[in-house]
């Protein structure tokens, strides 16, 4: 009986051991808030102001909601059941773009506080002294002051003399004959004017140096330099044609360019189309062109001078009702946020949209962006239409219209159903 029940213990003991193996063993909460959004506080808002609470109060919020999701997908992935260097990658990816995301909520808050900087105080204002309200020629300084000749004052018994008329009649009865002799005057004596010394003339200026006339090869690799430091992961090609205009082309989707880039005002973009192939491809016949792949260098542009930008290159065929197509398009859209709808239909009502929803748009915007780059040259199509409404709605409410009608122009060019190969036979 000893026996059967020491057997016994044993083997509670191995099947206990056995399942404390098969259950996973206690771990730390999951929490990347320190790599998410440590060190990214701005200085600007160490202090709290009336005037910079609500802005405060609204960063702090996005940033905790940035931490919190991406804990959250951390979590999934631990649970998933990957292999641990799958899984490393997988969070360290996460985190790194949750760290990009939070990066530029920062970044539009700073843009949102730099009107509040600049804005000058009224009381600091210093009223005009009497003084300072005489007009003073300064050219009558540089003249030479004749200062008048001074003369003595005369005696007040001089003074009096002068007022006795010359014959005096005295108590005694006695008339004496009492001339007074005028007093003689002292000569005045002019000071010289001093003629002015003549003004030195104003040094001649030197030239300013001309900048050397760039070839066109130069001029290609400059514009192609331009765009590539803005996103050095996509695939360039910047051409001339024979009609004299330069094209500007990147494979991401079709030719088209995203929101965030800027494009050079002596570049022409592709019209909405379906194209496949790669950048040079799509760009046709030239003349002449300069191509940029991912890891390609670029030291050989960095003496090239500044390249403006303008918004005109978006520029296409206006769309008819703008406000109203896009807050069709936007309406009960599967992967768009239901603020873009909502925006876009205050923005086509004209009643005003606050900035801080502006702001919270162009979040969802950048992170559309970012994950539209990560599926490059694999770019889902739902996806790659949800980043051009998104991108539309912004220019639209920001009253950028000319961009807002290029991203709606692609969207509408892509959302359509291709045409039919197959020619109908009367």
């Amino acid at each position: 009986m000893a026996m059967f029940g020491r057997m016994s213990a044993r083997q509670r003991l191995r099947r206990a051991a056995e399942e404390s193996l098969t259950i996973p063993a206690f771990s730390s909460p999951i929490d990347c808030t320190p790599w998410v959004i440590g060190g990214l506080w701005p200085a600007e808002l160490s202090t709290i102001t009336p005037e910079n609470a609500t802005l405060a109060d609204h960063l702090r919020d996005d940033l905790q909601r940035i931490a919190l999701r991406a804990n959250d997908q951390l979590k999934l992935m631990r649970r998933a059941g990957m292999a641990d260097p799958v899984r490393q990658a997988q969070e360290a990816r996460v985190v790194e773009q949750a760290r990009a995301r939070a990066v530029r909520r920062v970044e539009s808050v700073l843009r949102q506080l730099q009107p509040m900087t600049a804005r000058p105080s009224a009381r600091h204002a210093r009223a005009p002294a009497r003084r300072d309200l005489v007009a003073i020629d300064p050219r009558d300084m540089d003249k030479t002051q004749v200062i008048p000749a001074v003369r003595d004052a005369a005696p007040p018994g001089a003074a009096a003399a002068d007022t006795v008329s010359p014959d005096v009649v005295r108590v005694d009865g006695q008339h004496h004959d009492a001339t007074v002799g005028a007093p003689m005057r002292e000569p005045v004596v002019e000071t010289p004017a001093v003629a002015p010394a003549p003004q030195p003339e104003p040094p001649l200026q030197a030239p300013v140096p001309t900048a050397p006339t760039e070839t066109d090869s130069e001029r290609l690799q400059r514009l192609l330099a331009f765009v590539v430091r803005q996103e050095p992961k996509l695939n360039w090609t910047v051409g001339d044609c024979a009609d004299g205009t330069t094209v500007l082309v990147t494979d991401l989707a079709h030719g088209w360019i995203p929101a965030r880039i800027g494009i050079p005002e002596e570049v022409r973009l592709l019209m909405p189309e379906r194209r496949t192939g790669k950048a040079s491809t799509m760009l046709g016949d030239t003349l002449r062109l300069v191509t940029y792949a991912p890891g390609d260098s670029l030291d050989w542009s960095a003496e090239f001078a500044e390249t403006p930008t303008s918004v005109q290159p978006r520029e296409l065929p206006a769309i008819d009702d703008l406000g109203w197509d896009l807050s069709q398009a936007t309406h009960w859209r599967d992967g768009v946020p239901r603020m873009v709808h909502t925006l876009a239909r205050a923005a086509a009502a004209g009643t005003g949209v606050v900035d801080d929803e502006v702001d919270l748009l162009r979040v969802h915007l950048d992170t559309a962006h970012q994950q539209l780059l990560n599926q490059y040259p694999d770019v889902e199509t739902a996806h790659l239409q949800n980043c051009l409404l998104l991108a539309a709605t912004e220019g639209f409410v920001t009253g950028d219209r000319i961009s807002a009608n290029y991203h709606l122009s692609w969207f509408q060019k892509l959302n359509a159903p291709p045409a039919s190969r197959w020619e109908t036979t009367s």
